[in-house]
């Protein structure tokens, strides 16, 4: 982006020199003041800082809101499977149930990363987020897999 600007400006001082753009080469020219340019450059100056932080400031807030999805999706797994300590199901169900909710809970948070990550492929093995290693998601039934990876919009799934 900065080298056609820079390009432009070399060439153009080029004119300036030769008096191709004599409006320009005046001793009485704005663009001789220094004012201006101390002026411009602290614009400028100000403008790229306030815009940096800003961008600064996001990431962390969206890191920050990163680890707090993963922090309250970890405890409603933990509240889900120990209210199973008092159902009246068979202990068998019981186990079958948590492991399976650990499973999708997994799946669950590789689809929400991959929502998040900057990736506008069609191709699922582009994405990174679905590289992540996942808690046996082979014990899930096929038609539900194939449910959730032909999903546009995984994590509402």
């Amino acid at each position: 982006v900065a080298t056609p600007c820079a390009a432009c400006t070399a060439v153009l001082r080029f004119l300036i020199d030769l008096g191709y753009i004599e409006s320009m080469s005046h001793e009485d020219s704005v663009l001789r003041n220094s004012a201006c340019w101390s002026g411009f450059t602290f614009l400028v100056g100000f403008l790229i800082v306030f815009r940096t932080s800003q961008a600064y400031s996001r990431f962390w807030d969206g890191c920050t809101a990163t680890h707090e999805m993963r922090a309250q999706w970890f405890q409603a797994c933990s509240s889900l499977v120990a209210f199973c300590r008092y159902s009246n199901a068979p202990q068998e169900l019981h186990l079958n149930f948590q492991h399976l909710l650990v499973r999708l809970f997994s799946m669950l948070h590789a689809a929400a990363m991959a929502e998040i990550e900057d990736n506008h492929t069609e191709r699922l093995d582009a994405v990174e987020a679905f590289r992540y290693e996942l808690l046996d998601p082979s014990a899930v039934d096929t038609d539900s897999l194939r449910t959730i990876m032909q999903c546009d919009s995984k994590v509402e799934l």
